[in-house]
C-alpha cells in the first residue's frame, strides 16, 4: 500500500491516479493530511510508503512538520518521501536529517519518480543529483578554507602545507619528495621548518597537530599553543 498526502484536491487526485496506473502492485490511498489518512485506513493500517506533496513549502513549514509528526507517531518507521518543488540543498539536508528517505522534484521524468519510490520501498534513499553535487562542492570549499586558515595562522608556505598533508598520511621523506617532484634534502628542510612553526619535536607530532588543525570546524584566528 502506498499512501499519498496532498492538501490540494486536484493535484492529490491527479498524482494518485498516476501512481495507480504506473504502480499497479500498490494499493493507493490518498488524504489531505495525516489525520485524514489515519481515519481512511483500518485499525491495522500500515502503508509500505508515505508520499507527501509539500509543493513549494520547506520541510520546516509548520503544516509539513505536523504531518511528519503524525506519521512518525502513528506509523513508526514507515519510509517517507517528499515531492517538493524546491531546488534548495539546505531543505534537502534538513529533510534527510529528519529521517526522510526520498526528496523528489516533480520536474524530473515520471519514470524517475516511480523508480525512486521503488528504491525507497526496497530500503534505499533517493537524493536529487544536484544535492549530491552541492554537498560535494561544500565539502571541497570547506577543505580549501581550512587549508588557507592553517597557512595564515601558522605562516606556512603553500609548499610546506603540501608537505604537511603528506606527513598526515604517514609518508616518509623519500615518498614525499617523489610525490612533490623535489629533492629529498629539500623535503628535510621543509619538515624542519614545519616542526619549528608547529612547535613540535618530531614528524609524528607534526602530523597529529596538522590533523587537529585541518579538522577544526571554526576559523583559526591565531596559532594555538601546544
Amino acid at each position: 500500500m502506498l499512501a499519498l498526502i496532498d492538501p490540494a484536491p486536484l493535484s492529490r487526485q491527479s498524482i494518485a491516479a498516476m501512481f495507480a496506473r504506473a504502480l499497479p502492485e500498490y494499493v493507493i490511498v490518498s488524504a489531505r493530511d495525516g489525520d485524514e489518512l489515519l481515519r481512511t485506513g483500518s485499525q491495522a493500517f500500515c502503508p509500505a510508503l508515505v508520499v507527501i506533496n509539500t509543493k513549494s513549502a520547506p520541510v520546516s513549514e509548520p503544516w509539513v512538520q505536523t504531518i511528519l509528526d503524525s506519521v512518525k507517531q502513528h506509523l513508526g518507521e514507515v519510509p517517507v518521501v517528499l515531492l517538493s518543488d524546491r531546488d534548495d540543498i539546505d531543505d534537502v539536508m534538513n529533510a534527510l536529517s529528519q529521517g526522510i528517505r526520498g526528496y523528489i522534484n516533480p520536474s524530473v521524468e515520471p519514470e524517475v519518480v516511480f523508480a525512486a519510490l521503488k528504491l525507497v520501498h526496497a530500503g534505499g534513499t533517493f537524493i536529487p543529483p544536484h544535492a549530491i553535487r552541492a554537498a560535494a562542492a561544500k565539502v571541497h570549499n570547506t577543505s580549501s578554507c581550512a587549508r588557507q586558515q592553517v597557512m595564515t595562522a601558522l605562516d606556512l608556505t603553500p609548499r610546506e602545507l603540501s608537505v604537511v598533508e603528506l606527513l598526515r598520511e604517514g609518508k616518509p621523506n623519500k615518498l614525499i619528495a617523489t610525490a612533490l617532484l623535489m629533492q629529498e634534502s629539500t623535503v628535510k628542510v621543509h619538515v624542519r621548518n614545519i616542526m619549528k612553526k608547529l612547535h613540535v619535536a618530531n614528524r609524528t607530532h607534526a602530523a597529529t597537530v596538522a590533523n587537529r588543525l585541518l579538522s577544526q570546524p571554526s576559523p583559526i584566528v591565531a596559532a594555538p599553543a601546544f
